[in-house]
């Protein structure tokens, strides 16, 4: 044919074989970008040994990679250096947890200080957040502030407003519908004891802040009630969920980063969902 001589043809096939694979390539790309982006975890955490677990599911949100968690926004009513500055997070970890951190690890990480009653500091701070791990809660009588109530009631508005369907939130034992506490062992006693007497102010907050956890109906949530958090309890990478009251128990010790450990896999890859969980170490011998 005159009008498209054979090199005219050539020439054009070659553009437009150069520009589809343009376009494949790119698309390509996009397609991989989007399957392994991680997701954005926001962690927030006030004073006494919840609020610890609350800097340890930093550090368990950091073991999961990139691939999983590509951003971990820390809120914390303590200034950044209570995280980042401190070797000892009143653990048995054994480890300088101010000298763990890499390079590649604090860029993955934005650390605010914040104040748990102000709606402005948390609505502002949730924006673009896919998960929330909440450690507010302190059974800790004279011992830390008491925010979990009024804290909680405005991290769930902020959920609802930035559509964060997933939180994973931190109570206690002996709080809601796990009373009596610890029903198989004498601890559960002395802790009853003390909500009942000198820690009604700390029974009272986190109780409020549970009931508004189950009352939010946008919100798929997992409530976790640990035994334990002892300052000297070594991390095994394993714990134990009480399946029944009354008829299965839990060891009472329990290390920190191993209850965060739980929490931060809870709000990344869900199982469990809109329900509450005593959770303890794994008893010796059981499997």
């Amino acid at each position: 044919n005159d009008r498209y001589p054979a090199k005219k043809i050539y020439k054009y096939s070659i553009i437009l074989l150069s520009q589809a694979q343009g376009i494949t390539r790119k698309h390509l790309i996009m397609q991989s970008s989007a399957v392994t982006a991680g997701k954005v975890l926001c962690i927030l955490y006030s004073s006494g040994g919840l609020g610890d677990v609350g800097r340890h599911a930093t550090r368990a949100a950091l073991e999961l990679g990139p691939d999983k968690i590509s951003k971990i926004k820390v809120l914390s009513s303590q200034p950044k250096e209570f995280l980042l500055n401190q070797s000892n997070w009143n653990c048995g970890c054994n480890v300088d947890h101010a000298a763990e951190f890499t390079a590649e690890e604090l860029e993955r990480m934005e650390v605010v200080q914040v104040d748990f009653e102000n709606v402005k500091d948390l609505h502002d701070q949730l924006e673009g957040v896919d998960a929330v791990v909440s450690c507010l809660g302190n059974r800790q009588f004279f011992i830390g502030d008491r925010v979990a109530g009024v804290g909680t009631k405005l991290i769930v508005e902020a959920m609802n407003f930035h559509k964060i369907n997933r939180g994973v939130f931190m109570s206690s034992i002996g709080i809601c519908d796990d009373w009596p506490p610890v029903e198989w062992h004498w601890a559960g006693g002395a802790m009853a004891c003390l909500f009942k007497t000198i820690s009604k102010r700390e029974f009272r907050d986190l109780t409020k802040a549970e009931e508004t956890v189950k009352s939010a109906k946008e919100v798929d949530y997992l409530i976790i009630k640990p035994l334990g958090l002892g300052e000297d309890v070594v991390p095994t990478n394993e714990w134990k969920l009480q399946k029944k009251k009354y008829e299965d128990t839990v060891d009472i010790n329990l290390a920190k980063l191993d209850c965060a450990r739980f929490m931060v896999q809870e709000a990344i890859n869900p199982t469990i969902h809109n329900n509450a969980v005593v959770i303890g170490g794994q008893i010796k011998g059981e499997k």
